[in-house]
Parts: structure tokens; C-alpha cells; sequence
């Protein structure tokens, strides 16, 4: 089902949206919701598009109805109080949507991650649709000057908190003053508020529109924030307190102030403001926009524990083309479990409704005598993951430093390896040998690329090692040059498979004469390597390299972007020397350019500084993405694209799936 066409649309979108945007579009007529379950139901995978799609006319929704969930509580008055005025209400009316029926629950396997929970149900002020372009999504529109430097964001009327508080213009300027700028939420100011070198102004208008001032034209803003910052809003009737004793430094008070939020003991100020304030829909007690909010009840409101609920927000503001409240599904419940074995077995025995399955578990989902409908979707990655070495570039060791720039070595350690072999034994055999490349349709992508250094010889690898000044050794592997050791520290996140891989590339590298070792780690150790540069070598990084786009989201592409990337550590424009230094040179180029062809040129310029100097070597090519549904899961997206930026299965719009039995 992979759309290779619709990919690279989506991807030169993304290059070339600099564009504004005036609204959310028509919102159609309501039509009657079904009454009875389909007589078709989706096959093993799904093959038709829906049968009634949403009509597309001017005229929204003439009434409002909402989930008897919500009715049987009898708390919380009419449904139409609790939206927005009526001009304002999102209508969802994706093409690919059919109007829903309420109830029941969507049943998930989790691993307690911190943002497993939070991408399916996450709400910006904007967002992307299904076709690569950026619409209003919290927010009803903005307006631009002349000169991109100012920025009119103007937000739906009577919207509300999930607690019913107003949610207003108030929440977003607050947000960006005191949390953002006093790095309260551990993020601090993104790059999508930096312009000229200074951080953006953001002031109220009035209770539904604030501008965002720059003090250079700022020509991406609206889809750099989409990637960036997401929300831009917090509520400020909750976390005033909270956030002003912690500017003061009072942290006592802070911690006072964020238990009467959540319940919770925090171990100090910055550590209460990361998970209020970044991950937000992890903790109980915590309003938001979002459909789902995470159950206050003691034994479901904690996402690292054996089960947890999100339950429905009773003020969502959106409702599909029939004019039904959304979400369609009641809740969303979380069953914990420590390795993907549990989740696929879950699925097989109908405990779960959805799953993420790896290529080479496919085939047991096919075979099961419940059948599941599977959906294929591209990925954005270059290479397959799992088979990413980075070589920190910013190493401090002066022999690394230098083995590590030298690209005879990064060949030599590309070509020491046989693909064909590898893949075999990584993947059985799912996957194709590649490197580290655009995949087909990503802009950027090149037969030539997709096999660079990949011909397997291992006497032209010793001939490159001895080319970077290598010796070899009595004991069969290579020296610096100065008689000390050369050898090459692995490390990966511990628990990643990462362990496994290194076991299948070591006995490649030793018959190159390169004595490699490995070593893991928790995450949390890992990050604080990678923020001190320590790392010597990658496998499996963090933050694989690739993404849709290198103009949207540099983080893994452009030295100074991210902390977590190990090929460049934490290389700064001031540190980084010829093609790096190229590179970041470039980004500020397009940075400070609004014609869309030669934005879309310099886009082109930083991926063959990728293509000649390849960072980031990758041994297979990236596989497709699966999502495996219990069939009586209704509205799936059939082909998207999965993505980070797109925020993985968030542009599937979960909150109109719904449940057909």
C-alpha cells in the first residue's frame, strides 16, 4: 500500500509550504450515522477505500450530540455550551473518514514510554494533514506581514480546558514569557521563536489572538512550530503558582504548589516541570486540549504501572461532519508490558486493538486464526534504524577526532561488512543491504546514494585503515600510528537489540583488523554522554538520522540542533570545520530565504554534503512501517507516513477511530 507518488509530494511539500493559511476549510453537512455494522468488513489487509466518504459542502453541522458516556454522568451540561462558538468548531472531514458510532475502549499495549501515550492524542496549535501540508488545527488561522516578521495567531472562540476553564489567548503568551523563556518545561525557547539571532515577542491582542514578533523574517514559522513546539500553551490558571516560585527559586513552594496538581512527589523544581509542563499527559490532574486526558483515579493514572485509563475530555472541541462530539471511543487503556513478545502476543489473544509489529512478525499475525487487518506505511528513516553507526565528530581524543573526520574510514568501515550476508541473518532476510540514505520518493534520494560503500571487500577496508595512518598490529588489529591502541567503543541504549546487532557486525570488523567492543547503557546515562560528548560511536542512536525534511527538522542533519545525535555531539558553528561547517552555513542560508524554488535548491545543497562525506553509515535499508488492528477498528489511515514530525501514529487522527463490532 505504500504511496511512493503521495511521499514525494509530501516531502516537497514540506520543503516549499511557506505559504498562509486562512482557515480550516468548508466543513460539511452532517449525514446520518450508522445504524447497523457494515456487511463488509475490512478484510486481511484493508483494500477499499471507505464507501461514504464525508460530503464536502459550507454549511457546518445544524445540531450537536455527545457520547452517552458523557450523558450517563450528567455533570456536565449541554454539549453545546462546552464547544466553541459555533463558527469555530473543528469539523473533521478528512476524506478518508467515515462518521462514527460511540462507545468502548481502545485497547493498547504500552512500555510506560514517555511519548507512546502522548503523539496518538497530542493537540498543536496547527498541525499536519494526511498530505504533507500544515493546517490550523487549535489554532482557526493567522495572518503574516509583508515581511514575515510578524506573525498574527488568532485562536477559536470559546474554546475550554478539559477541566471547562477558558482556554484563551492568556495560555499561550503566558506559556511562551514564563515557561519557555525561563526554560521551566527543561526546552526553554525552540528554534521556531529564534530569528536574527533573538528570541521571538509574543504578546495578547485579546482573549483569542496574539502575535509573534521577530526581529528577522522568519519565513517557516507556522510549520517550523508545528515541529518545534507543538502546543505553545499550558494552562495558567493551574500552573501560575507553580511556575513563579520556581523562577524565584523557591523550590520548596514549587514542589508544594505541583502536588496540589498531580498528587505526585517530584525531586525538585526542574524535575516537576518536566513532566507537568513537557510531558504533560503522563500526569494526572493536568488540563489539556487533547481528546483523551489521563485518569485522576488511584490505580489508572499512573502510565509506568501495570494498567492506567485515558478517558474522554467532555469539552473536546471538534465533532465530525454528523455533528457527534468526538472522540468516537469512551477510553483509551494502557496494559504495560516489558518487551514487544508481550505486545504481539496481546494482540493474537485479543487483549489489545492495535500493534506496531517488526517485519519478521508479520507473518505470525497472518496466520492467526483471528484474522487483523495491516496496514503498510513509508518510513522517513535513511537506513534501517537499527543498523545506524554514528561516529561522534566532535570526539576530544585527537587520534579519533581525526579517524572519525576521515572518510576513508567511515568507507572502510561501511564495506567491511557483507550486506547481503547481514541482512540475512539481521532481518531473515525482510530487508534489503543499503546505507544510510533518502529512501525512494524523500527528497534527495538517488540509486547511487542508496549503494554507496556498499560492496563488500575487505581488502580494499585494510587498504583504507592503512590510508588513515593505521598500522597493524602483532595481534592482527590495527594501531594508531603512535604505537597506542586503536579501538572502537560501541555503546547503544541498553535493552535496544542493539546488543544483538553488534554480535553479527564484530566478527566482519575483526577480519578488517578493527577490535571493536560494545557497551549499553539506561537512556538517561546515554543522554547525559551524548550531551558531553563522550560517546565515542553509536549503534542504533536515539535519534536515527533522516527525517521527511531537512528544511522542517534539521535535528538529526544539522550540527546544533540536538543534543542526543552523536555523529556531530555537541558541534557548534564556532567547532565545526569544512563540510559541517558548510552545512550549518547552508541552514542559515535557508533560513533567511522565502523564495520556495531557492529554498528548495540549498535543501538539495545539505543532503549531497550527506551524500558525499556519509556520516552515518547503515548496513540495510529501512523496512516499511506496520500497524496491525483488531478489524473492528473503524477509520484507520491506510497509508500514512511514519514520522516523528508527522508525530507517528498522531497524524492518524485517533480520536475518529471508533469501534464496530
Amino acid at each position: 500500500m505504500t504511496n511512493f507518488k503521495k511521499w514525494l509530494a509530501l516531502a516537497l511539500a514540506l520543503v516549499l509550504c511557506i505559504g498562509v493559511l486562512a482557515g480550516c476549510g468548508p466543513t460539511p453537512t452532517p449525514t446520518d450515522p450508522p445504524t447497523n455494522p457494515p456487511t463488509n468488513p475490512p478484510t486481511n489487509p484493508p483494500t477499499n477505500p471507505p464507501t461514504n466518504p464525508p460530503t464536502d459542502p459550507t454549511d457546518p453541522p445544524s445540531a450537536y450530540s455527545e457520547a452517552p458516556y458523557i450523558t450517563a454522568l450528567g455533570i456536565y451540561g449541554k454539549v453545546e455550551d462546552r464547544l466553541p462558538v459555533e463558527e469555530d468548531i473543528f469539523v473533521e472531514n478528512a476524506d478518508y473518514l467515515t462518521v462514527g458510532v460511540y462507545g468502548g475502549e481502545l485497547r493498547r499495549a504500552a512500555d510506560g514510554g514517555n511519548w507512546s501515550n502522548g503523539k496518538p492524542i497530542e493537540e498543536g496549535l496547527f498541525r499536519f494533514t494526511t498530505q504533507g501540508t500544515v493546517e490550523p488545527n487549535v489554532a482557526k488561522s493567522y495572518d503574516v506581514n509583508e515581511d514575515y516578521t510578524v506573525y498574527t495567531i488568532h485562536l477559536r472562540e470559546g474554546m475550554k480546558w478539559s477541566d471547562g476553564q477558558p482556554f484563551t489567548a492568556e495560555d499561550c503568551v503566558w506559556f511562551y514569557n514564563k515557561v519557555c523563556l525561563n526554560k521551566i518545561d527543561s526546552k526553554g525557547v525552540r528554534n521556531c521563536h529564534k530569528a536574527g539571532g533573538e528570541n521571538a515577542v509574543v504578546e495578547k491582542v485579546d482573549d483569542v489572538t496574539f502575535t509573534v514578533t521577530f526581529a528577522a523574517p522568519k519565513y517557516d514559522f507556522i510549520e517550523a512550530l508545528t515541529v518545534d513546539l507543538k502546543w505553545h500553551y499550558a494552562p495558567k490558571h493551574v500552573f501560575e503558582a507553580f511556575v513563579d516560585a520556581a523562577i524565584a527559586g523557591d523550590d520548596a513552594t514549587a514542589l508544594a504548589e505541583a502536588k496540589k496538581i498531580s498528587g505526585r512527589d517530584y525531586k525538585d523544581a526542574a524535575d516537576a516541570g518536566k513532566k507537568l509542563l513537557y510531558y504533560f499527559w503522563n500526569e494526572p490532574g493536568v488540563p489539556t486540549l487533547n481528546p483523551y486526558v489521563l485518569s485522576t483515579e488511584e490505580g489508572k493514572n499512573n502510565v509506568k504501572g501495570e494498567y492506567y485509563e485515558y478517558i474522554r475530555n467532555p469539552y473536546y472541541w471538534k465533532v465530525d461532519t454528523a455533528g457527534q462530539q468526538l472522540p468516537y471511543i469512551d477510553k483509551i487503556v494502557g496494559i504495560t508490558v516489558s518487551n514487544v513478545d508481550q505486545q504481539l502476543m496481546l494482540l493474537l489473544g485479543n487483549h489489545v486493538d492495535f500493534f506496531t509489529p517488526a517485519a519478521d512478525e508479520i507473518s505470525t499475525i497472518l496466520e492467526a486464526e483471528t484474522p487483523f487487518d495491516i496496514y503498510e506505511w513509508t518510513k522517513d528513516k535513511w537506513g534501517e534504524a537499527g543498523t545506524q553507526i554514528h561516529f561522534n565528530l566532535a570526539i576530544a581524543d585527537p587520534n579519533l577526532n581525526a579517524l572519525f573526520n576521515n572518510p576513508a574510514f567511515r568507507e572502510a568501515v561501511s564495506i567491511a561488512v557483507d550486506r547481503e550476508e547481514f541482512v540475512g541473518i539481521y532481518s531473515g532476510g525482510w530487508l534489503k543491504p543499503g546505507q544510510a540514505a533518502p529512501g525512494k520518493g524523500q527528497l534527495g534520494y538517488s540509486e547511487e546514494w542508496t549503494n554507496k560503500w556498499t560492496e563488500y571487500d575487505v581488502n580494499k577496508a585494510k587498504t583504507l585503515l592503512e590510508s588513515c595512518g593505521l598500522v597493524m598490529g602483532d595481534d592482527g588489529f590495527y594501531n594508531f600510528a603512535d604505537g597506542t591502541d586503536f579501538v572502537l567503543t560501541i555503546t547503544s541504549v541498553a535493552d535496544s537489540g542493539a546488543a544483538e546487532t553488534f554480535k553479527v557486525l564484530e566478527p566482519y570488523y575483526r577480519a578488517a583488523g578493527i577490535k571493536a567492543v560494545f557497551k549499553d547503557a539506561e537512556r538517561s546515562i546515554i543522554d547525559n554522554d551524548l550531551l558531553a560528548g563522550t560517546i565515542e560511536c553509536m549503534l542504533l542512536p536515539v535519534t536515527p538520522i533522516g527525517d521527511v525534511s531537512i528544511v522542517l527538522k534539521p535535528n538529526s542533519m544539522v550540527p546544533g540542533y540536538a543534543t542526543n545525535i552523536a555523529w556531530y555531539g555537541s558541534m557548534t558553528k564556532e567547532t565545526a570545520t569544512g563540510d559541517l561547517l558548510k552545512l550549518i552555513e547552508l541552514k542559515e542560508q535557508l533560513d533567511k530565504t522565502g523564495d520556495p524554488a531557492e529554498r528548495e535548491s540549498i535543501a538539495l545543497q545539505m543532503l549531497a554534503l550527506h551524500e558525499q562525506n556519509q556520516w552515518t553509515i547503515a548496513y540495510a535499508q529501512s523496512d516499511v512501517f506496520y500497524l496491525a488492528t483488531n478489524p473492528r477498528i473503524r477509520n484507520v489511515l491506510v497509508d500514512g507516513v511514519f514520522s516523528d514530525l508527522y508525530r507517528d501514529l498522531g497524524i492518524a487522527h485517533c480520536h475518529c477511530w471508533y469501534i464496530q463490532e
